[in-house]
């Protein structure tokens, strides 16, 4: 089928009838919400760890937001299917919310991380509840272009968020950064709430077991020790690290669906290649700002604008695969979108290793990210056209826990390798992040191809 784009819309198209608008403007919305918290928080913390005497517990503060997340999407994709999405997603916003509120008003940086892990736990049940929120309330057709409404969120709050949240901070104070967003949270509920009365469980649903609990705790301390190393890794780190990577690995076996580290055909594909996508691209995405100062004399500011770039072309990609015709193959669009990133960082590595000049590092992370945008939200729309409906949310949250597991190993370790060899070649540090890259976009180009059922 080929890649053709819609000719006639019809109302029944559109993301903003009465029926789609809560759904649509209240899942966007919440999503946007996130992102600025995300991004805010990476321009705040210095600041308060300072404030609060606490910079020798800062990278906890962002390993605590990523653990706790990890046993939110577990244990959030699990109730969405017993109970259904609207007490997740009330409760996810909730915790989000109280979260923010521990935050703003910590007197000590140990609380701050306990309300930075609030944070990540609400976060968790809520992004997968949002999930199947968008599976019982948009139609099928209308679902790729809700998922580009989702990626365009992140555009705005990656653009200027760090530019609002240093005036916030230098005008108003650090502790306005989260408290600020917790009355749009509640807004935002507000609005969803018509849709969440039609939401509805399924009564052929599993119970949660004590052993998933376990499994979930275990990967997500997991998670956090791999997320705690700093600009320096010794030896030592790396000696702790190892077996954390193991339980990582063997809690990711129990707890994504079978097949999906031996790549079966269809839906555990499809999770692998969540995974391997945002392997590829955070890998290079966390280097990326650094690589241009170091290699290129770029300001920081400078050196940011990649990241911007790459925010509007993945905004663009996901628009793209958005307005594709509703008969398209989408393992097909998925294949392409992997291609894509895997030639971006093709050349990623080719401008490292041949000098090239550092505008064209722009250039081709714009392309890498342009093909995250096509493949990423195929993924999630794969994973409801695959899923039975008494395990959407289990299934949803396996997509989303497999991205954030492949992306911590993978960050670990290329942090390690790129520690190792920085004091001898700073050149050849950063090449080897670029190769990492790729060798993951190899594995989601490869996943990709084996998501079509059998």
């Amino acid at each position: 089928m080929g890649l053709t784009n819609d000719s006639v819309p019809s109302p029944r198209r559109s993301l903003l009838t009465p029926d789609n608008r809560p759904v649509a403007i209240g899942t966007t919305t919440l999503i946007s919400l996130f992102a600025i918290e995300y991004i805010a928080v990476g321009t705040a913390m210095p600041t308060v760890a300072r404030a609060l005497d606490g910079l020798g517990l800062y990278a906890l503060a962002f390993g605590a937001t990523i653990a706790a997340s990890v046993i939110g999407m577990i244990l959030g994709g699990w109730w969405s299917d017993r109970s259904g999405p609207r007490a997740v997603l009330l409760v996810g916003s909730t915790t989000f919310a109280c979260g923010l509120l521990a935050a703003g008003l910590s007197p000590s940086m140990e609380l701050f991380v306990l309300a930075r892990g609030l944070q990540g736990l609400g976060t968790g049940m809520a992004t997968v509840a949002i999930y199947v929120v968008i599976a019982q309330g948009i139609p099928d057709e209308l679902r790729p272009r809700m998922f580009s409404l989702l990626a365009a969120a992140w555009v705005l709050p990656g653009l200027v968020g760090p530019v609002l949240t240093g005036l916030m901070v230098e005008h108003a104070g650090w502790r306005w950064v989260f408290l600020s967003v917790v009355p749009l949270v509640l807004v935002s509920l507000a609005v969803l709430l018509p849709a969440l009365r039609d939401t509805a469980p399924s009564e052929d649903a599993p119970y949660l077991g004590v052993s998933t609990i376990l499994w979930a705790v275990l990967a997500a301390a997991s998670v956090g020790v791999l997320n705690l190393g700093g600009e320096q890794i010794s030896g030592r780190d790396v000696l702790v690290g190892l077996p954390f990577a193991i339980a990582l690995g063997v809690a990711a076996w129990r707890l994504m669906p079978p097949g999906t580290f031996t790549l079966g055909r269809g839906l555990p594909s499809v999770i692998s290649a969540r995974g391997a996508i945002g392997a590829s691209f955070m890998a290079a995405e966390a280097y990326l700002p650094l690589m241009l100062q170091d290699l290129h004399g770029y300001s920081p500011a400078e050196a940011g604008a990649a990241l911007a770039v790459g925010a509007v072309t993945w905004a663009g990609g996901s628009w793209l695969q958005g307005r594709l015709n509703d008969t398209v193959d989408r393992v097909r669009v998925m294949v392409i979108g992997t291609s894509i990133t895997l030639l971006g960082l093709s050349l990623l590595v080719a401008a490292i290793a041949l000098d090239w000049p550092g505008w064209t590092v722009l250039v081709v992370w714009g392309l890498t990210q342009a093909g995250v945008g096509i493949a990423y939200p195929t993924t999630s729309l794969l994973t409801m056209r695959l899923s039975a409906p008494a395990v959407l949310g289990r299934n949803s949250s396996s997509l989303q826990v497999s991205e954030a597991l492949a992306s911590a190993v993978v960050l670990a370790v290329v942090g390690a390798v790129f520690t190792a060899l920085h004091a001898g070649s700073v050149h050849t540090a950063f090449l080897a992040v670029a190769v990492a890259s790729v060798a993951a976009g190899l594995a989601a180009l490869a996943t990709s191809a084996r998501s079509r059922p059998a």
